[in-house]
């Protein structure tokens, strides 16, 4: 098998949190005002948003991984600015909060809305929207798309960036592939039963937008939001599954069908909508070879040769295991996304547990 071609990509999020006030969900109307709050380093500003009852990051897009974490880190640091002097206000990172029914009267009617509008189900050929009434449902779910931007301007002159816009504009054949490679293999890590029921309003495998900058794959959670290094690997992968593409876009498509030939996408589709970590793990041993095989010794992809055994010790324990900080502390407290990302998280911490683990097997022996 072809080596992969490794190109830059743009990469954005807008993942989604909640607000409370003495431990009840509180609108974040109450804390963000309309224009929301700007952050950022960049000419494409990073902000925080209203969006309904949650708050909403649009960190601004980067090709780097590690930049665009440190414009979330950025973010947050601003926002704790904002409400560190309200000891009864915290952030709440759930997936899924229940809103007592006197906060949802007292909130505008924009933000009792459920502020998602309609996706695209690839599977379905339709689009799909919420169908519960936002004045009375007092749930709210908290979403992690990714978004895929396509360069601009000169790099359309150079053929594998035009590649990579032609499979940033094919989601025909990139949504199965983000479901794949992405979509499929979080569900190994967030095992909250919580996915599950959030999948029965939105976020169900093969959900996708097109906005003018590209391509927004909507299956993912917030879970993410937890670590640096989840986001490092959510991202990593994102850009791994457009850039197999790309490399199939024209000519051999060898490695897309490496991919794609291994898995039924029913069951890809059946683990993700049903949070199934068993028929995941089935899945993805399916496909892991074609990973490592086009890969090969790299290291600036999630899953290689280097990181494949410790992939597979990190997702059998839950999240607390592995981050047991306040989610909100450990993004204020990132320095640098650069260098603390997921390889190296696998290399230094999950290998630590791995050799640890290994003694302690060792010496009950």
């Amino acid at each position: 098998m072809k080596e992969l071609e490794y190109r830059q990509i743009y990469l954005g999020c807008d993942p989604e949190f909640f607000f409370t006030k003495n431990g009840e969900v509180c609108g974040s109307e109450k804390v963000i005002s309309e224009t929301g709050l700007v952050s950022g380093s960049y000419t494409i500003k990073s902000k925080i948003v209203r969006d309904g009852v949650q708050a909403e990051l649009n960190p601004s897009p980067n090709t780097c991984r590690a930049n665009l974490g440190n414009e979330i880190s950025r973010c947050f640091r601003e926002l704790y600015q904002k409400i560190k002097d309200d000891k009864e206000l915290s952030l709440d990172f759930s997936q899924i909060v229940k809103v007592s029914k006197k906060e949802l009267e007292s909130l505008s009617a924009k933000s009792r809305e459920f502020g998602c509008a309609p996706s695209n189900n690839i599977y379905k050929g339709e689009s799909t929207k919420i169908k519960v009434n936002g004045d009375t449902y007092k749930y709210r779910l908290a979403g992690g798309h990714i978004h895929l931007g396509r360069f601009v301007g000169n790099w359309e002159q150079a053929s594998m960036y035009n590649k990579v816009n032609k499979a940033i504009d094919d989601p025909k054949r990139l949504v199965p592939l983000l479901d794949i490679l992405l979509g499929n293999t979080c569900v190994m890590m967030d095992k909250d039963p919580n996915a599950k029921k959030r999948r029965k309003l939105y976020g169900k495998a093969g959900e996708y937008r097109t906005p003018p900058h590209g391509l927004e794959y909507r299956t993912l959670s917030n879970f993410w939001l937890q670590s640096y290094q989840l986001f490092s690997f959510v991202t990593g992968m994102a850009r791994l599954s457009v850039l197999i593409l790309a490399n199939s876009i024209e000519g051999s498509d060898e490695l897309e069908k490496s991919i794609t030939s291994k898995v039924k996408m029913s069951k890809i589709t059946k683990a993700i909508n049903n949070n199934d970590y068993e028929l995941a793990y089935e899945n993805y041993c399916k496909i892991e070879q074609s990973i490592l095989e086009m890969t090969k010794k790299k290291t600036d992809y999630p899953i290689n040769q280097d990181t494949y055994k410790e992939f597979k010790h990190f997702i059998t324990k839950p999240l607390n295991y592995w981050f047991k900080e306040n989610p909100l502390e450990s993004w204020m407290k990132l320095p640098d996304g650069h260098g603390r990302g997921w390889e190296s998280f696998s290399r230094d911490q999950i290998k630590h547990d791995m050799d640890r683990s290994s003694v302690a097997v060792a010496t009950m022996a």
